[in-house]
C-alpha cells in the first residue's frame, strides 16, 4: 500500500510540473528613458520578475513640465494607449512585439481585448488635458510567456510608433511624443 501511495504522489507531482518544464522566467534588469519635450516621462520597475506565478510590472508616468495645460491624445486608453516592447526602433525591422498589458484594456470601450494575443483598438481619439505639474501614471504587466527575446527592447505604441500626441494653445497641430525608452530583459530557464 505504501508503494502505491508513493507512486501516486510521485505521478501527481510530475503532472503538476509539466506546465513548468521548458518555461523561461525573465527579469527586467534596467529601464532608461530619454525625451526632450514639454512632457517628462519616467518608467519605474515595480516588479522585476516575470515568473510563472506573476508578471513583471512597469509603471509609466508622464508629467506636464510647462506652466500651461497640455492636451494629450491617444487611442484605446488614456494617456499611453496600447504599448509594446520591440527589438528595434526601426518600424521596418521591429516585427511583432511583446504587448505590455493592463486590465484597463479589457475595461475600455475603445479596446477590443479578448486575450493578450487577440486584441484591437478603435481609432477614436481620446483627448484630455494635463494641467501644469500634473502627473498621471499607468502600470503595465510584462508576461513571461509573451516575451519574444532577451536583451535590449524598446517601448513604442502598439499600432502607431508614438506613445502619444500632445498640443498646447501655442502650438499648431499635434506633436508626436516618441521618447526612447529601453528595457533590458534577462532570461533564466527553469530546467
Amino acid at each position: 500500500m505504501k508503494r502505491r501511495t508513493l507512486l501516486g504522489i510521485t505521478s501527481a507531482s510530475m503532472v503538476s510540473l509539466t506546465g513548468c518544464l521548458g518555461a523561461t522566467e525573465y527579469t527586467i534588469t534596467d529601464v532608461q528613458t530619454e525625451a526632450t519635450t514639454p512632457l517628462d516621462i519616467s518608467v519605474a520597475i515595480v516588479e522585476p520578475d516575470a515568473v510563472i506565478e506573476h508578471p513583471a510590472q512597469l509603471a509609466f508616468t508622464v508629467t506636464n513640465k510647462q506652466e500651461e495645460p497640455i492636451e494629450i491624445r491617444n487611442t484605446g486608453i488614456w494617456p499611453f494607449g496600447l504599448l509594446e516592447l520591440v527589438p528595434s526602433l526601426d518600424t521596418q525591422d521591429a516585427g511583432p512585439g511583446t504587448i505590455l498589458w493592463t486590465d484597463r484594456y479589457e475595461e475600455s470601450r475603445y479596446v477590443d481585448a479578448e486575450t493578450r494575443q487577440n486584441y484591437g483598438v478603435e481609432s477614436t481619439p481620446l483627448v484630455r488635458t494635463l494641467d501644469p505639474d500634473e502627473t498621471v501614471e499607468e502600470t503595465y504587466d510584462v508576461h513571461g510567456d509573451d516575451v519574444i527575446q532577451t536583451g535590449t527592447m524598446y517601448v513604442r505604441g502598439r499600432f502607431e510608433p508614438p506613445i502619444l500626441e500632445y498640443t498646447t494653445e501655442h502650438t499648431e497641430g499635434w506633436n508626436s511624443f516618441s521618447p526612447e525608452i529601453t528595457v533590458e530583459i534577462a532570461g533564466q530557464s527553469l530546467i
